[in-house]
């Protein structure tokens, strides 16, 4: 959706940080928002992303080895520098160009964990709220 919001087809729409950071470089009419309630701070969540291995999958050791190198400090201090994005790892702080910008983009945004056990439990629930709010 990034491309249509920069040739404003669209005013807005919803992103992944990292990458309508990285889009924002090409995409100069692509701004970058937190929404907040009035006398509120802006808010987001983090999105989890994931990765794991399939039980009985061929190559499992090699799989193993993989995710253990992505998740390395090594190569979890490069994730922000070639990727533009967050480490996922706490214990790693960028300090590159991205990283600053980011810090920057995210500085007073007030990120929220989601309950997703009880997003899970009630998921019904939430989605016929979301269909009666929005008429659909």
């Amino acid at each position: 959706l990034a491309p249509k919001v920069d040739k404003g087809e669209l005013l807005v729409a919803n992103g992944d940080v990292q990458m309508n950071h990285a889009q924002s470089k090409t995409m100069p009419h692509l701004g970058i928002w937190f929404p907040a309630r009035e006398g509120g701070r802006p808010t987001t969540f983090a999105l989890p992303y994931a990765a794991g291995l399939v039980t009985g999958a061929p190559h499992s050791d090699n799989g193993r080895k993989l995710l253990d190198h992505l998740l390395s400090r090594t190569a979890q201090q490069q994730v922000s520098e070639i990727g533009g994005g967050f480490a996922a790892r706490q214990d790693v702080k960028a300090t590159d160009a991205n990283a600053v910008a980011l810090a920057k983009l995210m500085d007073g945004v007030e990120v929220f964990e989601p309950d997703w056990d009880d997003i899970e439990e009630n998921l019904t629930s939430y989605i016929d709220a979301w269909k009666e709010a929005t008429g659909g």
